[in-house]
């Protein structure tokens, strides 16, 4: 139950009230200033006790009171992107259960509190196997598709927290820098539930200053970067010094290129540790020597997680921390199938991409990880994306767009020609600075496309 959740942050109080729980500009957040901002929430959660609520608010102060005051509240919380244009979001609202929202005024202030009308209110599409709330509904990317919402009952968070931090190795004293938003599922596991039931410091940068990051990783002092790769490209392209306290820098959300691992190895003194998880399971591997990422690959099973190969090559996830698909698909019964496809290389799991992605050119099955891996050996090649394309004449072809620097179409065709029948040679190239990557460290599909159009067109 959420409470379960409360009860692990009232020990925490109990101990230390005035224990450091967030750093923020304006100064340290304690655990009795987080605790009276979450009573301060209470009168207006009294109505929805017991229910569902889903909370559209961006990281800091009213987020974590929020998330604590639900939880007291013994509510269930939807999670939100509070940066999406639309949010909150209704439809998400209402397809996921939630009888209300929480979010921010549109002139400021005060977060407030509104319900959903009874008729509009979807009933609770799933319950936990064993008959409790679920503490949270995680939203899926919904880069290719619609969000799903997984339900992720208390133990289940607190197993997950459990097993990242006993195999990345944080604990007392650990600071943790909240680069990556809490909502997400990668923030919920080493973010929001170590902050509030497990004792450590967020170090919170002010999202509304543009060199708010900046300024966080300065004077935060922090110990542990959880980063997504477009992060990581931002600190080598600005060059920063990063903080004398920093000891521990992960990346997950979307593959580490190997290149980008070992220039900020070389730039920064501190390797890069991956971290390969999922909203439908949390954590699923780890790279404990911080040279997987160099070496292609996501590291070994995160403590208490096992992973296998099936037969047809996705990888499968058996863990204390598998949520429940709420539409009644994967994943169920603490088994998770993804759809990503692997193989082990020794004790760690190499990604060899995702099922459903092969596609057919000529005859030939295209496999993307297989030319994004060649297109990746080129010099100056930070990132590259490859994807099936109908050229102008309606042919079927594949299309690549790589973020590279001093690189053109010509030289990106010929290497692929030297190694690559015909077909899998990509016929439409776009060569750009970077890939537009949303802050959960995705690709969204529609993006690739209108480069690749404006490519076709002449425009790009």
């Amino acid at each position: 139950m959420p409470l379960l959740l409360a009860e692990a942050f009232a020990a925490l109080l109990d101990r230390d009230p005035a224990a450091e729980v967030a750093s923020t500009a304006s100064g340290p957040v304690t655990r009795a200033a987080l605790a009276a901002a979450a009573g301060a929430l209470a009168p207006a959660l009294r109505p929805f006790a017991g229910q569902r609520l889903a909370i559209s608010l961006r990281d800091g102060l009213p987020f974590l009171a929020a998330v604590l005051a639900c939880w007291q509240a013994g509510i269930g919380v939807v999670l939100l992107d509070a940066a999406d244009p639309q949010a909150p979001r209704r439809d998400l609202v209402r397809r996921f259960g939630a009888i209300g929202v929480v979010h921010e005024p549109a002139a400021g202030g005060a977060v407030v509190v509104e319900a959903e009308a009874p008729a509009a209110a979807a009933p609770c599409l799933a319950a936990a196997r064993d008959g409790g709330p679920f503490a949270v509904i995680k939203l899926t990317s919904g880069s290719t598709a619609e969000p799903r919402g997984i339900g992720v009952t208390a133990a289940a968070l607190l197993a997950d927290a459990d097993q990242l931090e006993r195999t990345m190795g944080i604990g007392a004293g650990d600071r943790v820098f909240a680069a990556v938003p809490m909502s997400f599922s990668y923030g919920v596991g080493n973010l929001l539930v170590p902050a509030l039931c497990r004792g450590r410091t967020l170090v919170l940068p002010d999202a509304r200053h543009p060199l708010g990051v900046l300024r966080a990783l300065r004077h935060g002092q922090p110990t542990v970067l959880p980063a997504v790769p477009a992060l990581l490209r931002a600190l080598l392209q600005g060059q920063p010094e990063l903080p004398a306290t920093l000891r521990l820098v992960l990346s997950a959300g979307a593959q580490l290129p190997p290149a980008m691992a070992a220039t900020f190895r070389a730039r920064f003194g501190l390797p890069v540790h991956a971290f390969y998880g999922s909203t439908e399971s949390g954590g699923i591997c780890y790279d404990r020597t911080g040279t997987a990422a160099e070496r292609g690959c996501v590291g070994a099973p995160v403590h208490g997680v096992d992973v296998t190969v099936a037969g047809d090559g996705r990888v499968v996830v058996r863990s204390a921390a598998v949520g429940v698909a709420l539409d009644g698909g994967e994943p169920c019964d603490g088994v998770f199938v993804t759809p990503d496809l692997g193989e082990f290389d020794g004790s760690e799991l190499r990604l060899r991409g995702r099922c459903g992605d092969v596609f057919e050119v000529g005859g030939h099955k295209v496999n993307p990880r297989e030319i994004e891996q060649l297109v990746a050996e080129l010099p100056g090649v930070d990132e590259v994306v490859v994807v099936p394309w109908r050229d102008r004449a309606g042919r079927s072809c594949c299309a690549a767009v790589v973020a590279a620097r001093g690189l053109d179409e010509l030289a990106v065709r010929r290497h692929c020609a030297q190694r690559l029948p015909a077909a899998k040679v990509p016929r439409c190239i776009v060569v750009v600075a970077e890939l537009p990557r949303s802050c959960r460290g995705k690709l969204p599909r529609t993006e690739v496309e209108r480069l690749l159009a404006a490519a076709e067109s002449g425009q790009a």
